[in-house]
């Protein structure tokens, strides 16, 4: 029983099955800030251990929303089919089937952007401004970079749990107010109106989030203050260096992610950097998890 004694000599009693009949957060889970740990998502390829390898893979892309693997290949279309069930393809994108990100790119399409410089890219998802972007992303390096380059990457749908457990009127907010991520191109433009968080019930099902292909915000002037503090809330978490794994890939390393959680960045870098980007649709990768998976 929970005894409560209140001022002027009065004692309330109730007794369990009563609290637990009318708790408001029964089914709770306390969302904690993300961390992020690089020692928990980084595994080293060994040959003779395909299968674990695949299954270590689809452990840490569950629990974590990404993995590093060292050393696994130079060959893109030997790590295409580690995630590829039979039949099943890349996701083609008005880049083409893959992209060469390095800055003398010659052999892909809509290259004036900025995947193709050697600038900093601040942290985004990839693809929000079409109405179903890819769910899954690898980046292999073919050649790391002779300075800088590293790459970041955060848990953005953890985030977006913390965000709701401080502040549930800023997560309200991007939740439910649409705007807009227009991309425009010499030759391409999309157009795509959204929350920046979408959810289903309770459930964070995706997050877009690109501050280069956002247009201005059109809302009503009264809502601009409290839109804009909720968005550098949210930010404030993304950019914590305590949320985020911080990454350097060398020849032959891979990072795999999920475009829908995953926020990714990279820094500024000197020298001929080139790594290749490949999109997956999260039921082929899944399908293709679950075969070594159920091998165990």
């Amino acid at each position: 029983k929970l005894k409560i004694i209140w001022s002027k000599d009065h004692t309330s009693s109730f007794d369990l099955s009563y609290l637990l009949a009318n708790a408001y957060g029964k089914n709770r889970i306390e969302a904690k800030k993300p961390q992020g740990n690089v020692d928990d998502i980084e595994i080293v390829y060994k040959k003779d251990q395909y299968e674990a390898y695949i299954r270590s893979c689809s452990e840490r892309l569950k629990k974590f929303g990404l993995v590093i693997v060292r050393n696994r290949s130079l060959d893109t279309e030997e790590i295409i089919k580690d995630f590829l069930p039979c039949g099943a393809s890349v996701v083609e994108t008005h880049f083409g089937r893959i992209e060469d990100l390095r800055t003398n790119n010659a052999t892909n399409e809509n290259t004036d952007q900025l995947g193709y410089t050697d600038a900093a890219i601040n942290l985004h998802t990839d693809q929000p401004f079409i109405a179903d972007p890819p769910g899954m992303q690898l980046l292999q390096c073919i050649r790391r970079a002779d300075t800088g380059g590293a790459n970041t990457l955060v848990n953005a749908a953890h985030a977006a749990a913390y965000l709701r457990e401080i502040d549930p009127n800023a997560y309200y907010l991007l939740t439910t107010v649409p705007i807009h991520f227009h991309r425009k191109q010499k030759q391409f433009t999309s157009l795509h109106v959204g929350p920046i968080i979408q959810t289903e019930g309770d459930e964070i099902k995706q997050i877009r989030h690109s501050y280069f292909t956002l247009a201005p915000f059109n809302f009503p002037f009264w809502l601009t203050t409290a839109y804009y503090n909720a968005y550098r809330k949210y930010a404030s978490i993304l950019y914590d260096p305590q949320c985020q794994y911080r990454v350097t890939l060398d020849s032959g390393d891979f990072v795999m992610y999920d475009n829908f959680k995953m926020l990714h960045a990279r820094d500024s870098f000197t020298g001929p950097r080139h790594l290749r980007g490949i999109y997956f649709r999260q039921t082929d990768v899944w399908k293709k998890l679950a075969k070594f998976d159920k091998e165990k």
